[in-house]
């Protein structure tokens, strides 16, 4: 993995609380969510500052975010549904679960067809929306904590620092086929798991806020890790989430750093 590039703020702002990534592989842009900025930030792919919206267009606290058909969709502290927001930056609906269902939402991720995996922080676990934005099930019962969702074509990997295993493996209908790994306090390795994402060959990288990124095959097993830990250049402070793009880019989100560091896969024959 070669560095290549951080972004630490638009223009002259500086990025204050920086929480979640995505990366619109079509438009070739980064997201960037701020919650102590109240504002969503787009970049280039350089990391050239495109454009941003926030609290005149009613952002709060935004947590996270994923772009479909060429809109926003936010989660944000405090606010009980996925909102969305249009390529100009306005409010244009909300995604909820059925009022019986108590949510507050955190992250989110995306899958191949569009249906959006988020976790409600408030009964917790993962719901589940198809593409058309309707609730289809809950994934997950009874967990302690939820930081983070990752996806493969067939499986759902839930991040579940404070349960007895750290990570909770799903098929998409919801049913539980493994766990495995756990904190430090659990009799694992890990630190503060906080999100994760699985790759094209069907790695799942994680991200840890004290232990930077740990990479395991499909069979589990840990590969790799980088720990390098620090504020420096090429090492990762406090790391909270991650993305990736199809030209073998890695965004990694460092809270403690307040930037985005750029990454290259450099595959070796």
């Amino acid at each position: 993995v070669r560095f290549l590039f951080s972004i630490n703020k638009y223009y002259q702002d500086k990025f204050n609380i920086p929480m979640g990534i995505f990366v619109d592989k079509e438009r070739g842009e980064i997201y960037v969510a701020d919650n102590g900025r109240n504002e969503v930030l787009v970049f280039d792919i350089k990391g050239t500052p495109i454009f941003k919206f926030g609290k005149t267009q009613g952002v709060s606290s935004p947590i996270d975010l994923v772009v479909k058909d060429d809109n926003i969709y936010l989660t944000q502290e405090g606010k009980p549904y996925i909102e969305i927001f249009n390529y100009r930056g306005e409010a244009i609906g909300q995604i909820k679960p059925p009022q019986n269902i108590p949510f507050s939402p955190g992250r989110l991720t995306l899958d191949e067809d569009g249906s959006i995996y988020v976790i409600n922080k408030e009964k917790v676990g993962c719901l589940v929306f198809d593409k058309n934005n309707v609730f289809v099930r809950k994934i997950g019962n009874e967990l302690t904590s939820l930081t983070g969702i990752a996806l493969s074509k067939d499986k759902v990997y839930l991040i579940t620092p404070f349960d007895s295993r750290a990570i909770q493996i799903y098929d998409k209908q919801g049913n539980f086929i493994a766990a495995f790994e756990g904190i430090q306090d659990k009799g694992g390795t890990l630190g503060l798991p906080t999100s994760a994402i699985v790759d094209k060959n069907g790695l799942l990288w994680l991200i840890d806020a004290l232990r930077g990124v740990v990479i395991y095959d499909k069979t589990n097993q840990e590969l790799t890790r980088f720990t390098e830990y620090g504020g420096t250049q090429k090492q990762l402070f406090f790391s909270v989430d991650i993305d990736f793009n199809e030209d073998n880019m890695i965004f990694i989100l460092e809270k403690g750093a307040k930037r985005v560091t750029v990454f290259k896969e450099v595959t070796t024959k």
